[in-house]
């Protein structure tokens, strides 16, 4: 059915994704694999997701309590 309203839309679905891969140093799926070591965080990098981690579990525990205050509160 897309054949008729878009003869080209596979060709032209495989250029945008050829062009997104090249656009974000993308491998691409078909290439081999190699054996590359993984790369280690920064120090800054690590303290940086661990002070968002907490933020965002401190913001949680504070939005859970609401929660349970007003569902209580109404009961």
């Amino acid at each position: 059915m897309l054949d008729t309203h878009a003869p080209n839309l596979t060709e032209s679905i495989r250029v945008l994704v050829h062009n997104s891969d090249e656009r974000h140093h993308r491998a691409a799926a078909s290439a081999p694999a190699t054996k590359t070591q993984p790369k280690r965080q920064s120090h800054e990098r690590q303290i940086r997701e661990k002070r968002t981690f907490w933020s965002m579990l401190a913001f949680g525990l504070l939005l859970g309590g609401l929660e349970l205050f007003i569902v209580l509160h109404y009961l």
